[in-house]
């Protein structure tokens, strides 16, 4: 009977060295994948905190460019936002003080605003900080 790879005789037994080779790197991408999955969890756990504390951040921005020059006062405030809650250790500030002199150098009537979001994940602490300017007759004044 002529030989032929891909017939085996009834007398052969065992696996070939192709289906060996197989099942090794079949057993070694599984234990790839499941070695990383839980650093791609926290990494996406960790995206996720800081997309919503930039959104969280942004939507008390345009609150406060919302309000008129005069009622903006100075000093710094606890940030009051449901979603903190979602965020591991979520806290928020707001601060708001008038312009630095070495930028507003003609005396516009102009305040910076500027607000943090930091929570802590693990033993590493992180934080977003958006700073705006405001001036009087600007932006819905």
């Amino acid at each position: 009977m002529p030989y032929s790879l891909l017939a085996r005789s009834k007398n052969e037994k065992g696996v070939s060295l192709i289906e060996i080779l197989l099942v090794i790197a079949l057993v070694g991408f599984l234990v790839l994948i499941i070695g990383n999955l839980p650093n791609s969890i926290s990494l996406i756990n960790k995206a996720n905190h800081q997309s919503l504390a930039r959104e969280i951040a942004s939507k008390k921005i345009e609150d406060l460019r919302s309000i008129q020059y005069i009622n903006l006062a100075n000093g710094e405030n606890p940030l009051t936002d449901y979603r903190l809650n979602q965020i591991p250790n979520g806290v928020g500030t707001y601060l708001i003080e008038d312009c630095d002199p070495s930028v507003c150098t003609n005396g516009e009537h102009t305040k910076k605003a500027e607000v943090n979001v930091s929570w802590k994940e693990g033993s590493k602490d992180y934080q977003i900080k958006l700073e705006t300017l405001i001036s009087e007759g600007g932006i819905g004044q």
